[in-house]
């Protein structure tokens, strides 16, 4: 049977301390639930910027970062993913690989708002050197003329391309084609000019610097005849 008294007692004991530390307990938790912190996870790039311009970035491994950000009630609705990313300072970088250690200081984050946690917390960078090369350049023709063909000149204005990679890549290539040329696109008259781009291999990384067009000039002897049709 439950003593009533000895409860009442036991309740009334120390009753101002008892109190007090309720009133402390509540705005203790008062103020944990205002000053609390939340977490959020994201995803986000990895830029390199102001690199030398002697180097390429040839790889970065991984392109992207998870972060885990941490920060006041509601500081999720400030981060927008898109227009976030891991930035990394190249100006002092040099040829060969590189890997960086990650802090907050590679990121541009709202006021409060700290990275707990990155995943993976370093980045292995591949830097290239870039070499530059003059190449001549050659027509390409496709296709059929709608004439019989006398001997043909054909000049290129500029005929040489600046060209500027890896300089293991800039070795294998000795000229480069202009985009083609369409014989049909060859009428009666004995000078024809056109203006045409020039064409860079797909399976390399190298980069055209100058000239983007060329002027192809096709002049022939004498007048064209038709081709007639078997």
């Amino acid at each position: 049977m439950i003593r009533w008294d000895f409860v009442r007692r036991s309740l009334e004991k120390n009753l101002p301390l008892k109190i007090l530390a309720l009133v402390l307990s509540l705005a203790l938790w008062f103020h944990i639930s205002r000053t609390g912190r939340e977490y959020f996870s994201l995803t986000v790039p990895v830029t390199v910027v102001k690199l030398p311009p002697h180097l390429e970035l040839a790889r970065s491994l991984p392109d992207r970062v998870t972060l885990t950000l941490e920060g006041p009630p509601g500081f999720g609705r400030q981060i927008h993913a898109e227009s976030l990313s891991v930035i990394l300072d190249g100006h002092s970088f040099s040829p060969g690989q590189r890997t960086l250690h990650l802090d907050n200081s590679v990121l541009s984050l709202p006021t409060g708002v700290s990275v707990v946690r990155f995943a993976p917390d370093k980045v292995s960078l591949d830097l290239m050197p870039l070499s530059r090369k003059s190449v001549r350049i050659l027509p390409l023709f496709i296709g059929e003329t709608q004439h019989r063909i006398t001997p043909l000149r054909v000049r290129i204005t500029p005929d040489h391309a600046l060209i500027e990679g890896d300089r293991n890549e800039l070795a294998s290539i000795h000229f480069l084609k202009t985009r083609p040329i369409e014989l049909s696109r060859l009428t009666g008259k004995q000078t024809q000019t056109f203006a045409i781009g020039i064409a860079i291999p797909e399976s390399t990384r190298i980069r055209l610097l100058s000239p983007s067009t060329v002027t192809v000039e096709i002049t022939h002897s004498g007048p064209l005849r038709p081709v007639k049709k078997r």
